[in-house]
């Protein structure tokens, strides 16, 4: 048989500006129920449904994952859980931190337009090897699991990548506009402040009409709107896990009048802050 050699080219389009750090790998296996109440991070989290089903609500949309999804956490995107097991069920995950991917924002997994629940299909199988790699490396700790970990953790985002890549074209993403983009980070930084269209646009050096129309035009809706789901995600995290008032609540993420954040928040979620509590706290724990 004649010897075949194929050369290796150095023209992939795809690369990490440095190596991501593994936080944490973890699992949950035939729980009757699991709930993951609100929640924010300020790291990336990777989950994996390897059997089962359940709902998740990320950044305010809800959707449903089934056996082959993954579901991706960018830093500052709000996201709840809910699992009801009614047969074998199994997810693992994994937290990411120091994430810098060339041409994607610091710090975040997936651009921000791009849906964060994706079918693995064919690549069900490589992102659940890789999954359960970095989870029985982070328990054995022998010679070399760290090396180890970060490089399973690189060929499990390498191959999301290309998942996202057939409906994309990452060369595609890598050209959005970079200054919806930074709106979105100014929000998710400063949305508990009192901010208006104009300071973004102030401090961005744009025109407040130029930025509307690209931040919807990229990421499907207005700055405003974005915000106020910002804010209705963290007051339901406020609310679901600590027992401060309602008009705390409301100053904490932005609003000083009381009355107006509870109508506000009424009409994103159906329900008013108190009886959302209430809902929250008679949900049996995970």
């Amino acid at each position: 048989m004649p010897k075949i050699e194929i050369p290796y080219s150095k023209s992939d389009q795809f690369s990490f500006k440095r190596n991501p750090e593994l936080l944490f790998a973890g699992q949950v296996v035939d729980e009757s129920f699991f709930y993951g109440p609100p929640q924010i991070h300020d790291y990336c989290e990777i989950i994996y449904i390897v059997e089962g089903s359940g709902e998740f609500i990320i950044g305010g949309k809800t959707y449903e994952l089934h056996q082959g999804d993954v579901a991706i956490y960018n830093p500052g995107v709000p996201h709840e859980e809910h699992f009801r097991a009614s047969g074998p069920f199994k997810v693992i995950y994994c937290g990411v931190d120091h994430l810098h991917i060339d041409g994607v924002p610091q710090g975040m997994l997936l651009p921000p337009y791009v849906d964060p629940v994706i079918s693995c299909e064919k690549y069900a199988y490589k992102v659940e090897s890789y999954l359960s790699e970095i989870l029985q490396e982070c328990d054995s700790q022998v010679l070399g699991y760290e090396t180890l970990s970060t490089n399973l953790l690189m060929s499990l985002i390498t191959v999301i990548y290309r998942i996202v890549d057939v409906k994309h074209q990452f060369q595609e993403l890598k050209g959005k506009n970079e200054i919806a983009l930074r709106t979105k980070q100014f929000i998710d930084k400063n949305y508990t402040q009192s901010i208006s269209l104009k300071d973004i646009a102030d401090t961005l050096y744009v025109s407040q009409h130029h930025l509307s129309h690209l931040f919807k035009k990229e990421l499907g809706d207005s700055p405003f709107n974005y915000l106020i789901s910002r804010r209705i995600e963290e007051a339901k995290r406020l609310l679901a896990k600590s027992t401060i008032p309602v008009h705390e609540v409301a100053s904490k993420v932005g609003y000083g009048n009381e009355k107006y954040f509870s109508m506000l928040f009424k009409k994103v979620t159906g329900q008013t802050p108190s009886s959302f509590r209430d809902q929250e706290r008679s949900l049996p724990s995970g």
